[in-house]
């Protein structure tokens, strides 16, 4: 679910001839294929897995994670749970070190997103 030419939602334009059919100008952009995309999710019994490439994920998946918040949860490809970027939604908090050796959390989607957090101190408590 990837954004793009080929991606979903496709980018390739309509058939002029399928314009002149439809009564009215649609609200959303990809009206019809974002209709189809949330007829497929409604039908699942049990979940959805949906997989994405992590730099160009498709607006539906942005839509869904504002729409759903905690109900969503990212993962790797392996199962393992990601941190839901609480400001674009769309990106992961991952490890990041700044230049002089600062580790902090920051959304996988710069520059495109600018969120960081600072992690916490370790405890270095001794025993006594």
């Amino acid at each position: 679910m990837s954004e793009g030419d080929y991606g979903v939602p496709s980018r390739i334009e309509d058939d002029e001839l399928l314009n002149l059919v439809i009564p009215q100008p649609e609200t959303f952009v990809y009206a019809e294929e974002r209709r189809l995309f949330y007829v497929a999710l409604t039908r699942a019994s049990r979940g959805v897995y949906l997989i994405t490439n992590s730099r160009q994920p498709s607006r539906y998946i942005r839509e869904l994670c504002e729409i759903a918040g905690d109900e969503v949860r990212y993962e790797t490809i392996e199962g393992a749970a990601l941190r839901q970027c609480p400001v674009c939604l769309v990106g992961q908090m991952v490890e990041k070190r700044n230049r002089n050796g600062t580790v902090f959390h920051g959304c996988n989607q710069f520059p495109d997103c600018r969120h960081s957090e600072g992690v916490p101190a370790q405890s270095t408590a001794h025993p006594a």
